[in-house]
């Protein structure tokens, strides 16, 4: 068996097709109050293709007084999706809030650079 030899990073890595869709909604200030200071929104959704998404996780936090439910949901996508750490997001008809920030997986040996996972989070009650 030989080796395959690559000429170079970009030869090596495999295009995966993005067959789903989400919206991205950027949170970024939209304007400033009465006393000057920012007023920050989401824009309405932009549409992104991703590779999937996968339950993470569900729990029912205990706090007394409160039926609340939490549930994670991790996405993957492609190199060079990119997501702030306050935007939402909006996965099959339900919106989701970015749980801390992207993680990279492009800088991988043998020029294997698959994508990125973002761990959403959406909280009710």
């Amino acid at each position: 068996m030989s080796d395959v030899v690559f000429s170079s990073a970009a030869e090596a890595q495999t295009a995966y097709p993005a067959p789903w869709t989400v919206g991205r909604r950027v949170f970024a200030q939209s304007g400033q109050d009465a006393h000057g200071n920012p007023v920050w929104s989401w824009s309405d959704p932009v549409p992104q293709p991703v590779y999937a998404w996968a339950p993470a996780g569900t729990s029912e936090p205990f706090q007394a007084g409160r039926d609340a439910v939490t549930w994670d949901l991790d996405l993957f996508a492609p190199p060079g999706f990119t997501a702030g750490p306050r935007d939402r997001f909006v996965v099959d008809g339900t919106e989701f809030e970015v749980e801390g920030m992207a993680r990279d997986f492009t800088h991988g040996p043998f020029g294997f650079t698959p994508g990125v996972v973002l761990r959403l989070k959406r909280v009710e009650g």
